[in-house]
């Protein structure tokens, strides 16, 4: 968004003007290939501006009587400057220079595309940069309120913030610039709900409003363990009687210590927050009969959550976990294991980088000696293996594999399947016309499951060539069967 600035009192001071090339050596803050020619107007000595100070091309200090002339490309104040408005740069792209060789004090500084440098400290009660083009280097201290950016700041010194980084981030509270990650904050804990949007906040509304002087950030802030506390303030008094607990779409980046005195908790649901680990104390909620965590991103699991010897629903869709731990096998109740879509799509966000990214190529071994196992349902994950050995489970009675990355199969079981349906059917069935379409009809349901969209044929192909090619042993007890024969036929429009 650009808006049209008024003309500024700042026009009044006494501004030396110079070209680029005489300030050029000068300058710390980026370039914007600029023109030799181009202006620039200095100030000298401490300054102080009693209104906003606008950093846009052709506007405010910026403008220009002959449009003939060169523009001004930036503004040096060789002091200290305090700015009691605004320092408001509306364009996102590209804005003015502003050099401050002093310190810099603003009520509120709000810019896109400008570049700020200064060379002592930067004090300001709130502080937005919008978009990514622009740039802020502190070589003292920085101190404000509340730092809403979607880059990065320089800063030699120490930052003293409420810091947001834009997207999904959350705030985090910076003093002495040390950052508190064990506490963050929800972006509508720190800042008002008018520039909070589904857990974003909205830079733009935020320079909107610093510029109209209302206020962005709330009178207290909360963070995410204390919105926790007050959420569960009363359930707190009375620990082991609560049995189930929702935290779905809390923003959780970690989960508060108070939660595991909940002891006698059977369910807890953790859909859709931000987590990406979980802490050993998990393993503490030892009565945990489910657990949803589904949508988080979380990379792996503790290791105690083999503790939970009670539990029997885990839920782990659309999460980025690449391996399972050992100490899962102590999950000796264990019934649903469900393993949808890992990694889920923000798998670059959760791990942090592309090359910082795992992925479950191994199928976890764990899961075979999970002796209740009932369903287990793996899609969209690139497993490459399936299990080396047989499921402890005798009760297993669903395990999907789809959307793989597997090519090998080993259909040892399924080949004995088949040589017992042809004990069974040779010669009891003759003349097999029955059983040749009850066959027929069964490959083609089970070929359109192993390939519902049509368009990955190879698990059909390498299941019914490997059907195919096992009728060659099979029926050789058997010679010039029609059964034998029928099935060839079969198999072989299949395998492609």
């Amino acid at each position: 968004m650009k808006k049209k600035a008024s003309p500024s009192p700042a026009r009044d001071l006494p501004f030396e003007i110079l070209t680029w090339s005489q300030v050029r050596d000068e300058v710390k803050a980026p370039g914007n290939r600029e023109d030799d020619s181009d202006r620039v107007l200095v100030l000298t000595g401490n300054v102080v501006m009693p209104y906003d100070l606008g950093l846009d091309f052709h506007q405010g200090i910026f403008a220009q009587d002959d449009d003939d002339e060169p523009p001004f490309t930036g503004l040096i104040v060789r002091g200290d400057l305090t700015v009691e408005g605004c320092v408001l740069n509306w364009e996102n792209d590209f804005g003015p220079f502003l050099q401050v060789h002093g310190n810099l004090v603003a009520k509120r500084i709000a810019i896109g595309g400008a570049r700020l440098h200064v060379s002592g400290d930067l004090t300001t009660e709130d502080l937005v940069a919008v978009y990514n083009h622009g740039s802020v280097s502190v070589g003292g201290n920085l101190k404000a309120r509340t730092l809403a950016s979607h880059y990065s700041f320089k800063v030699a010194g120490a930052v003293d913030a409420h810091r947001y980084l834009g997207q999904d981030s959350k705030v985090f509270a910076v003093v002495g610039g040390v950052e508190d990650v064990k506490d963050p904050y929800e972006g509508k804990g720190v800042f008002v709900p008018a520039v909070v949007r589904d857990g974003r906040v909205d830079l733009e509304k935020v320079r909107e409003r610093l510029a109209d002087g209302k206020p962005v950030a709330r009178d207290a802030f909360t963070s995410v363990r204390e919105a926790f506390r007050q959420l569960v303030a009363k359930k707190l008094a009375e620990p082991d009687k609560v049995k189930s607990l929702t935290l779905e779409d809390k923003g959780l980046t970690s989960l508060p210590e108070e939660l595991f005195l909940f002891r006698k908790l059977e369910k807890l649901n953790l859909r859709r927050n931000n987590l990406r680990a979980l802490p050993e104390e998990l393993g503490h909620l030892t009565e945990l009969r489910e657990l949803d965590l589904r949508g988080n991103g979380l990379l792996e699991l503790p290791e105690s959550i083999g503790e939970l010897k009670k539990l029997r629903v885990l839920d782990l869709e659309a999460n980025c976990l690449w391996r399972l731990p050992e100490s899962l096998a102590g999950c000796v109740e264990l019934r649903r294991v469900n393993l949808v879509n890992n990694p889920y799509a923000y798998v670059r966000w959760a791990f942090g980088s592309w090359r910082k990214v795992q992925l479950m190529f191994d199928f976890p071994e764990v899961l075979t000696r999970l002796p209740k196992l009932e369903v287990l349902t793996f899609e969209g994950t690139p497993l490459r293996t399936l299990p080396t050995r047989r499921f402890d489970s005798t009760t297993l009675s669903k395990a999907t594999v789809l959307w793989s990355l597997v090519t090998h199969m080993d259909f040892a079981e399924i080949l004995a399947l088949l040589a017992l349906l042809l004990r069974i059917n040779i010669p009891t069935a003759a003349p097999y016309d029955a059983a040749l379409e009850k066959f027929r009809a069964q490959s083609q349901e089970i070929a359109r499951h192993l390939d519902w969209d049509g368009d990955k044929p190879r698990h059909v192909h390498a299941l019914f060539g490997a059907l195919r090619d096992a009728l060659g042993p099979l029926g050789e007890p058997y010679p010039g069967d029609a059964l034998i024969a029928g099935l060839r036929d079969v198999f072989a429009a299949r395998a492609g």
